[in-house]
């Protein structure tokens, strides 16, 4: 299985307390094929609280494979937020981004954000059962 791990996992995962972080650590201990994009690897590292912590986090993505964002991806995207606004769903350009990316590549999305569950039946973007 190939996932996605978008940055509200990431952050949830961050407390140990947190059914994501086991559900993480189980992934990663399964050597499971998990993918970032650089949008994610940002949104996770605004929230460092220092310089430290930021560097720590930024680093920490390098061990993990990054979906590559291509001109073709990035029109496909603003189709696929155009869809989504006239479905009535309100979203960032950057989760459509993340959304795109993810269906493009044939990879399911493991996100805790609601936008997400309400984009994929509009562009048919699987999302992850963990």
């Amino acid at each position: 299985m190939a996932i996605l791990v978008d940055s509200s996992v990431w952050i949830a995962a961050a407390n140990p307390r947190n059914k994501e972080c086991l559900n993480l650590r189980r992934l990663i201990l399964r050597n499971e094929l998990l993918y970032v994009v650089k949008p994610i690897q940002v949104e996770v590292c605004q929230g460092a609280r220092t310089e430290e912590e930021f560097h720590k986090l930024w680093d920490a993505f390098l061990g993990f494979e990054f979906l590559d964002v291509t001109d073709r991806l990035w029109g496909l995207s603003a189709f696929n937020y155009f869809k989504c606004r006239k479905k009535g769903i309100t979203l960032s350009t950057v989760d459509c981004l993340i959304a795109t990316l993810a269906k493009e590549h044939g990879v399911e999305l493991w996100s805790l954000d609601k936008c997400f569950k309400a984009m994929a039946p509009v562009i048919g973007l699987e999302l992850t059962k963990i």
